[in-house]
């Protein structure tokens, strides 16, 4: 077994972090890693931004910045030099050359159109998703990637989910996306050094996503699923969720683009 991702002073980057899984993997990541980590953290809301940069910020020993992003937009400028913009805000807290690992926490993301295949024929609508869910997540990942050069250790967590792995009818753009999502773990983790590579699938969870999910959903079979797990009170919170992946990084025996579902460990 390998040494603990979570005992290294870090410099952490969470996209999506002002609510749901999110949120809750930036909370116990500020009160699990050293002092002297620093948090970074993207997301559009800036009022939510400032909230949880403030809460993390309050725990002894622990700094964060945060830019307001948008994975979704097309424009070059804004995924060019957010990494570079946040560091030197954090100039003035801490002595950025001393972190011993940087994080990147792919987490944010989104559910809809949740349609058949067959009907996924405009154009606008499909890129607009792909750019949000595929591409923005690509390039602000080998934006990470030089930011953070080896020889420093670097960990990139992918949120991934069972439709990744396994087909979920009209859920279509949704699958594809997660299942690319999962692949570029994989290769990230045979072509970079000091790389460590991890697809965690959180299991189904009580948030605004699965609301979505018992609400849009076309095919039926799927959508009543949602309807009567969230009736049944079967989802799971989003705080159990972030523990167990707290606890994959902790005992850090995981290959290189494993995808690891939450009822796996």
């Amino acid at each position: 077994m390998s040494d603990s991702l979570l005992s290294k002073k870090s410099v952490c980057v969470i996209t999506g972090p002002t609510k749901g899984l999110g949120l809750s993997i930036a909370k116990q990541l500020s009160i699990t890693l050293p002092q002297g980590s620093l948090f970074i953290l993207l997301s559009r809301n800036e009022l939510a931004l400032e909230k949880i940069t403030s809460e993390i910020a309050s725990q002894e020993g622990i700094h964060a910045v945060y830019e307001v992003f948008d994975q979704g937009s097309p424009d070059q400028d804004v995924f060019d030099g957010i990494l570079q913009k946040c560091l030197k805000k954090a100039e003035q807290q801490i002595d950025i050359k001393s972190f011993e690992q940087a994080i990147l926490v792919n987490n944010a993301g989104s559910l809809e159109p949740l349609d058949f295949a067959r009907n996924l024929d405009n154009v606008e609508t499909v890129s607009k998703f792909m750019q949000c869910n595929l591409t923005g997540c690509c390039v602000l990942t080998a934006k990470f990637l030089k930011a953070f050069d080896s020889p420093m250790t670097r960990t990139v967590i992918n949120i991934s989910s069972l439709a990744a792995i396994s087909p979920m009818k009209s859920w279509s753009l949704y699958c594809m996306v997660k299942a690319a999502r999962d692949m570029q773990m994989k290769l990230i983790g045979q072509e970079e050094e000091n790389i460590r590579t991890l697809n965690y699938a959180p299991g189904p969870l009580r948030t605004e996503m699965s609301e979505t999910a018992a609400s849009a959903t076309k095919d039926e079979t799927l959508r009543n699923w949602f309807i009567e797990t969230r009736k049944e009170n079967k989802l799971l919170e989003s705080d159990d969720s972030a523990k167990k992946l707290l606890k994959i990084l902790s005992d850090n025996s995981f290959e290189n683009g494993d995808h690891i579902d939450y009822y796996d460990v």
